[in-house]
Formats: structure tokens, sequence, C-alpha cells
């Protein structure tokens, strides 16, 4: 961590038009207290529109469960997962992406 921004890296897999899952960088501003879901909402509204993941829509409070991923290779919400440095942002299964951190549910 620079001090004022991090770096988070991101999966990102679109099966109709990639032949092989690749992450991408990003720089976002470091606030305390911020959430990796914020992060991807900086980024999506700042740096790359063409990101998918579920956003805070979903419900924000941990309840939902539609935003669970990987951070840092430790499964949990992703709206409810604390940033405190460089982070690694993966789905949970690269097996059901639909594109990026968005899955199938279910069997």
């Amino acid at each position: 961590m620079n001090g004022d921004s991090i770096r988070v890296k991101v999966f990102r897999f679109d099966p109709s038009r990639d032949r092989e899952p690749y992450y991408s960088d990003y720089s976002v501003p470091f606030e305390k207290g911020m959430s990796a879901m914020d992060a991807l909402d900086y980024i999506y509204q700042n740096l790359d529109g063409g990101i998918a993941y579920y956003d805070h829509a979903g419900c924000s409070l941990g309840i939902c469960a539609r935003c669970t991923g990987r951070v840092n290779g430790k499964p949990g919400l992703i709206c409810q997962t604390a940033v405190e440095g460089d982070i690694v942002l993966e789905p949970v299964n690269k097996d059901k992406v639909i594109k990026d951190l968005v899955t199938r549910r279910g069997g």
C-alpha cells in the first residue's frame, strides 16, 4: 500500500469472449473503514464500467450473500469484508463464472 491508495486485483473472465481468465489491476483511493465492495464500486464508477459483480443493490447488509466471493483467497461477503491494504478479488467457484465475479447459483 502506498499510503493513499491500494492495489485491487480483480478476476476477469467472460466465457462467451475470453479463452482464459485473467486479472486486471486497479489503483483505488484508500479510505479507513472501506469494504471490498466500496473498492469495486470505485472501480466501476471511475475506472472500468465493464466489470461485472453483484453491487450494493443486493442488500449491502451481509444478508443476501449474493456478493459472496474470495478476498485474498478467503471466502466471504465482499460487502462485509473490510479492506486494510492491497486485495485480490475472485469468485468462489471459477467453474461457475457467468462474467467476472458473477457466478451461477445452485447445482
